[in-house]
Formats: structure tokens, sequence, C-alpha cells
């Protein structure tokens, strides 16, 4: 969870030097380390490098597309400071920033005006305003401004009273939202709709009408769990109705197959039948066994010869491979299947 932050006025230890007209110079923006304010506050910490360059990330985030601002005397600050009044002319913006072993350094662009005050000597020493946290560990840059005496009570004051009043809101709401101090709009705004979109699938998923408060919401959830398990009487789990479904399918399957090996061994016993096409007559009379039923009704009953046979001796009759095959099926001794077959042989003599 993050810490409230609290601001305050520093002062730099050297002056601003008359700048050149050349590239744009890097002026020290906070020192490195542990340090306090001349006036006895602190101490605040803005630690080694890595925090340093912490403490640069987080103040990027919160610019954005903008950069830092270099006004004159805090007045940027006082402008918004009920009765102190003052304006926000810029003296110049940092566009980069860099972590050093002394400190934070800015890049920064002086406007004309600044340059010839700088140059003039009329304005000598940086006092920037940065927010920490309880600790005292600094969390990111607000600005910098060029200034003569930074140390009066007003500066501080005012300043302290303006930067308060504007973040401390925007601190809370950071801080319910379980964002860092100093996190970006951008990012607060993303996560607040993040957490409205949420809050838009749960009502849905309630069955909630739009625009349903947390009450709604919570009673809601609450009965979800009010409700249970469900009544095992009128539920069945998905798992084994799958596995009942599996089961009436292989038994279905069973009886097809013994309906259709008993049609078959019928039909080929009866002569209706040859014992080279047992194969085609199960899977016809598996896949539709009234179709195996009506073919073997109408079919002829074939003849020894037809069906296979050898030439047999009427006393001690010679079966042949098929006269086995269907005596083995029929269950029927050698005698009985002869019998058997020496009637139908006399039914199909012309």
């Amino acid at each position: 969870m993050s810490k409230r932050t609290d601001p305050f006025l520093i002062t730099a230890a050297d002056p601003v030097a008359a700048p050149d007209a050349g590239a744009d110079p890097w002026i020290k923006l906070l020192p490195s380390g542990t340090f306090s304010t001349r006036d006895g506050r602190g101490p605040f910490t803005a630690g080694d490098a890595d925090q340093l360059q912490a403490i640069i990330a987080r103040t990027k985030a919160h610019l954005g597309q903008t950069q830092m601002m270099v006004d004159y005397d805090h007045q940027a600050v006082f402008s918004a400071v009920e009765g102190v009044g003052g304006t926000a002319k810029a003296a110049g913006w940092i566009s980069d920033f860099e972590a050093r072993a002394d400190g934070i350094y800015g890049q920064v662009a002086w406007t004309e005006a600044a340059r010839t005050a700088l140059a003039a000597r009329e304005y000598r020493y940086l006092s920037p305003v940065f927010l920490t946290d309880r600790s005292g560990l600094v969390v990111r840059l607000v600005n910098v401004a060029l200034v003569n005496l930074p140390a009066i009570d007003l500066a501080a004051i005012a300043a302290r009273a303006h930067l308060t009043q504007k973040d401390s809101s925007m601190d809370e709401l950071l801080e319910a939202l379980g964002l860092a101090a100093g996190t970006g709009k951008a990012e607060a705004v993303a996560a607040l709709r993040a957490l409205q979109d949420t809050q838009t699938a749960i009502r849905a998923a309630a069955g909630l009408p739009e625009g349903s408060d947390g009450t709604a919401l919570v009673a809601a959830v609450q009965a979800a769990f009010d409700r249970g398990a469900p009544d095992p009487t009128q539920f069945v789990p998905i798992d084994q109705v799958t596995a009942l479904q599996q089961d009436l399918a292989a038994l279905q399957a069973s009886l097809a197959a013994d309906k259709a090996e008993a049609l078959v061994t019928a039909a080929i016993s009866g002569g209706k039948l040859a014992p080279a096409l047992k194969d085609w007559g199960l899977q016809l009379a598996t896949a539709d066994p009234q179709k195996f039923t009506a073919f073997t009704a109408t079919a002829p009953v074939l003849t020894a010869t037809q069906l296979g046979s050898k030439p047999r001796d009427a006393g001690d009759p010679d079966l042949s491979e098929a006269d086995r095959q269907v005596m083995r099926q029929m269950g029927l001794s050698k005698e009985a299947f002869v019998a058997a077959r020496a009637g139908s042989d006399q039914e199909v003599q012309p």
C-alpha cells in the first residue's frame, strides 16, 4: 500500500551559473543521500543511484508528455493559493533528467528573460519542490524555481499548503487503487476503468441491472453462497451422465452384435446363406436387422453344391468344412446334422 506524500522546498547549495549561448545546460535539482533544509526540516533521503533513477522514473511518469517548468520564486505554486497571488511565468523548461553521484540533474532551456536575469545576477539559486513519504524518502520531483530568498517562511508554508491540498486527494485515490505514490493520471484512470469493467461483469453474471451499487453486488454474491451445493435429487454430475451414456451405447452395440450373430447362424443353418458370406451377413444384420431378415425370407434354400459341400456317401457322409461350421454353430451332432440336411436336400429335389 502506498504512503501519503508531503511536499517540501529545499535550496540547492550551489548558485545557478550564468547560461552560455550554446547548448542547454544541466542544473542540479536534488542532492543524493540524506539531507536537511537550512531551516531545519528533514532529514530527507534521495538515496543512491538506483533510488535516484526511481525518482526520475516516477517524475517522468507524472509529467507525461510535458516538460518540467522552472518558475520564478515558486509563483506557479503561489498563483493557485487563495490569498497569496502570483504569476506562473516560466523561467525555463527541463527536457531531460540524469542521475549522477551527487544527485539528480536536469537539462534546462532558459527563456531569454531568465538568461538576462541570471547574467545580471538578479536570480542566483534553485529551489526544487519534491514529494516524500512519511519516512522522509523522496518520491518524485514536482518543479524547481529560481529564487533569491528560498528560506522565507511564506514561501515554504504557501508551497506546502498548496501542494498538500492539490496532491492529498490524488494520493488517497492512488492508495485506494493500490497504486504507488506519484503514479500518473493516465495509470490511475486506467485502473479506475478496469475496476468499472470488473463491476460491470459481476453485475451481468449476477443478473443485476446496470448501475446496481456495491450493496446489491454483495447481496447477490452472498445469496449465491447461501444456496450452497445443488440438490443431489435434482441434479446428476455431468461425468456420471457421460459414463452412463457410454455404457448404454456399449450395451446396445453388444446386443446388436448378438442379434446379428443369431440371425446369420440361423440363415446359414437353414441353407439361406452360404457360409462364405457370413461376414457380409453379419455386417448387414448388425446395420439393418430388418433388411437382413427380409433378404433371408425371400432367398431360396441353397443346394449342397451352392453351400460348397463335397459329394457324400449316403451311409457315411463326408461333411464339408461349411457343413462342419454350421454343425458347430447349431450345436448338433453329426447324425442329427446329416438327418436335417437330408431332409433339406429332399425339399429341393426336382
